[in-house]
């Protein structure tokens, strides 16, 4: 029986606990760039007020973090002014005044850890990939349901204006009957980050770019995927490893088929090219929407409606993608709607990546199962 056998389905969860207007409390795992771009968003979340008259408190604040190097933790902590460095996970999960953890460490330790603070009663917000292993994620996902806590992946995307817009010009029927599209997530990868994503156990242009990929595609058509094709078609970074066994994907393109419209989408996903744009565009029988520079942080992004050969420019509200992340997932632990993007998602476009994975190996389409019920 392969990843993508049929499974049980997850049963009915209990009600999560809500907390009420005190601070959150933030511990976090791995100390990347990313998570220095997170600590600014979770200080500069707006005040909530306090009961019995005490005045406001901030919606968030850092209490430490932990990290597999310890000089990295420290280093870190002194750079971002955290108060507390960590030496083993287990004690930033024991602290009292920490609500949720943030995950941002090397991909092989997500499930490990997302499953730690789970079992500590935390609610987590995790860097994709949930885990490497359908199963695992399955397992964090289904344990956070049934305990009650909210498990977040950070698909960051899902904030952009131009995205966020594009979906509502689909759901309002802006360019009529959809026939298809295309995703461009090609950009060349900076010589400081060419380390573990280019080697095996998490490292890939799959888990790194085609995960978000196919997460926009599921979030934009709010549908799911019936089978995938994809091709590999060059590796240059890491060609130098000794093995074809030691490599991994730098350059793919898949085709994904959904399942309840029946389209086509075709991705294109790279450390390898540079000087273009990354794109997301949607064909309709009445129009095109273009979103252009959309899956990076500059330039602003844009969005274009194509009709008749003419195209206009839709006006967007800027907003932060990392203090809005943090901002909904912080109203998720307090009960007021959920994240970005939940563990369930999670498992869904890990299951896709992991079957293009597959796809790639055997040369040939590998359909999906239907998703199972949360």
């Amino acid at each position: 029986m392969n990843d993508f056998a049929s499974r049980p389905v997850w049963r009915a969860h209990p009600p999560r606990d809500v907390l009420g207007t005190a601070t959150l409390g933030w511990g976090l795992v791995g100390a990347s760039a990313i998570a220095g771009r997170t600590i600014h968003a979770v200080r500069d979340q707006h005040p909530l007020p306090a009961g019995g008259g005490q005045g406001a408190v901030t919606h968030s604040r850092i209490i430490g973090i932990f990290s597999h190097n310890e000089h990295r933790a420290r280093q870190f902590a002194v750079d971002h002014a955290v108060p507390q460095v960590f030496v083993n996970l287990a004690d930033l999960l024991a602290h009292p005044d920490i609500h949720c953890v943030y995950i941002s460490s090397h991909p092989r330790h997500h499930a490990q850890a997302v499953m730690a603070a789970l079992a500590a009663g935390k609610h987590v917000l995790c860097e994709p990939p949930l885990a490497l292993t359908l199963d695992d994620a399955q397992t964090a996902a289904h344990t956070a349901l049934s305990r009650g806590l909210v498990l977040g992946v950070n698909y960051l995307r899902r904030a952009d204006p131009a995205l966020r817009a594009l979906r509502e010009q689909l759901a309002s029927g802006a360019i009529g009957d959809l026939l298809g599209g295309r995703i461009s997530n090609a950009i060349a990868l900076r010589p400081a980050l060419q380390t573990w994503r280019l080697r095996p156990g998490g490292g890939g242009v799959l888990l790194d770019r085609t995960l978000h990929s196919v997460d926009l595609i599921r979030y934009l058509l709010r549908d799911e995927a019936a089978a995938v094709h994809a091709l590999s078609t060059q590796r240059i970074l890491g060609s130098d490893q000794s093995g074809e066994e030691s490599q991994v994907e730098e350059d793919v393109v898949s085709h994904l088929s959904l399942r309840r419209s029946r389209l086509v989408f075709q991705l294109h996903d790279s450390f390898l090219v540079p000087h273009t744009p990354t794109t997301v565009e949607i064909y309709g029988g009445a129009g095109t929407l273009v979103a252009r520079h959309c899956l990076t942080d500059d330039p602003p992004s844009e969005l274009y409606l194509i009709r008749h050969g003419h195209s206009s420019t839709l006006p967007l509200f800027a907003i932060d993608l990392y203090q809005h992340a943090i901002q909904v997932f912080a109203e998720a632990v307090r009960g007021q709607g959920v994240p970005l993007a939940s563990g369930t998602d999670g498992v869904q476009s890990l299951a896709i990546v992991l079957a293009a994975q597959e796809a790639i190996r055997r040369k040939r389409q590998v359909t999906l199962p239907p998703p199972r019920a949360a």
